[in-house]
């Protein structure tokens, strides 16, 4: 006969499928744009079109920078539902701080790149 879960076992687990997820999310925020700057860098040392086809660095910047702002949101409310649904402790305010800021400093070196 199997053990009913405990409240505890339930919320390490519920835990660790909220930072499983959150690990997941920032690792494909970061690949991407580091994906996306190495080959900006690339570019920059060439010639554009040569380099990134028929695309400009400005055309990229503003690519990454819509990517950049749809993970910050999915992020965002990735935690807002984990922490509404199973982990009432997770993802308060400074990490929406720290996400917040990680989008911003994002946004703003490809906002550099661009110019």
């Amino acid at each position: 006969m199997e053990q009913p879960i405990t409240p505890e076992e339930k919320l390490s687990e519920n835990f660790n499928a909220y930072e499983d997820g959150k690990h997941r999310r920032y690792t494909l925020l970061f690949s991407v744009n580091g994906g996306a700057f190495a080959i900006a860098k690339i570019a920059a040392g060439h010639d554009p079109a040569q380099a990134l086809g028929n695309l400009t660095i400005g055309e990229l910047s503003v690519g990454m920078i819509l990517f950049t702002i749809l993970m910050t949101y999915d992020i965002f409310e990735f935690g807002i539902r984990m922490k509404k649904k199973y982990v009432h402790d997770a993802f308060g305010g400074p990490g929406k701080i720290v996400l917040i800021l990680i989008g911003l400093l994002i946004c703003a070196g490809w906002l550099l790149v661009a110019i």
